[in-house]
């Protein structure tokens, strides 16, 4: 005689295996889950680590005292980043003049000594010994893609002499260019020989000291509302403010630095700037209730001292 299962076996394995795949697909989903979850928590963070490095890299060649903030609706409305409220909702633009660290670091020797002989310096001119100015053209160009030069075919670097005291409060990005076209603290020079630079407007008033930086670009960081009603922060480059009256809005290379932010908060206090940047990564789900994308989000704190 042959065993069989009896019709309750049969049912009591099926129940059990019923458990075990219920279970199973559970276990499996929420794996799965998680893998979306972690992934998304990698790429928000990443990106938001690379774009606010970025914006260090830049700052800390931030010509001293230079960083402004802006209103984007209101051209009016702006105030030096050391004076800034952190509170204030309106100044949301951080805009700044970048001293020429490319071809100051290029060689074993500075390629311009930021050093003048003030005490020869004239209307015209002034000499800065140890430089080589020739180099120094060679690697504007080449990163400004040939729109800045000191031969004066085209846009001219510039320079912003340093106070010979601490006590430098007018020397700031308000003199510039950045704000109300007013360029009485920086002057744009061409190549006079590899030691000397020629001033572009001679009939300018300068206060010359033995300290200089030089500059070829301007920088403006530019959050602009997308469509899920986070931001998109551009980076504008390669512009002149102190020649033609040049702005990011207008005359500057632009590319996108990072989307999606949530929050990009900058203040300074003393010698130290202070950046806070949050950023959102959609993980491919739906609300449940609105039926919206769902994000993940990373904040990353940077501090820069000066």
């Amino acid at each position: 005689m042959k065993k069989a299962f009896s019709l309750i076996e049969v049912i009591f394995v099926l129940v059990i295996l019923g458990i075990v795949a219920s279970i199973s697909s559970q276990i499996i989903v929420q794996v799965y889950e998680s893998y979306i979850t972690q992934q998304a928590v990698y790429k928000v963070s990443t990106k938001t680590e690379l774009a606010i490095n970025q914006i260090v890299n830049r700052l800390t060649y931030s010509v001293i005292d230079s960083a402004i903030a802006k209103d984007p609706t209101d051209s009016t409305n702006y105030k030096l980043l050391k004076n800034l409220d952190p509170l204030d909702p309106n100044l949301t633009i951080l805009e700044w003049i970048g001293y020429d660290t490319d071809s100051f670091s290029a060689g074993s020797t500075p390629y311009w000594s930021g050093v003048a002989n003030y005490a020869t310096a004239t209307k015209i001119m002034f000499d800065t010994p140890g430089s080589q100015l020739g180099k120094v053209d060679t690697i504007i160009k080449n990163l400004s893609r040939n729109k800045v030069s000191l031969d004066g075919s085209v846009q001219l670097p510039a320079v912003i002499f340093r106070p010979r005291t601490s006590e430098g409060d007018d020397i700031n990005g308000k003199c510039m260019g950045l704000v109300d076209n007013n360029t009485s603290c920086i002057y744009a020079v061409s190549e006079n020989n590899a030691t000397g630079f020629l001033f572009d407007d001679i009939h300018k008033s300068k206060i010359i000291t033995e300290r200089y930086q030089l500059a070829w670009s301007a920088y403006a960081l530019v959050p602009t509302l997308n469509s899920n009603g986070l931001y998109n922060i551009n980076l504008h480059y390669n512009y002149q403010p102190w020649e033609n009256n040049e702005t990011y809005d207008k005359n500057a290379t632009s590319s996108l630095l990072i989307s999606n932010v949530s929050v990009f908060k900058f203040a300074q206090s003393g010698g130290v700037i202070q950046l806070k940047l949050c950023a959102s990564e959609d993980i491919g789900q739906r609300n449940s209730t609105t039926g919206k994308p769902v994000y993940i989000s990373t904040c990353k704190e940077k501090v820069i001292i000066r």
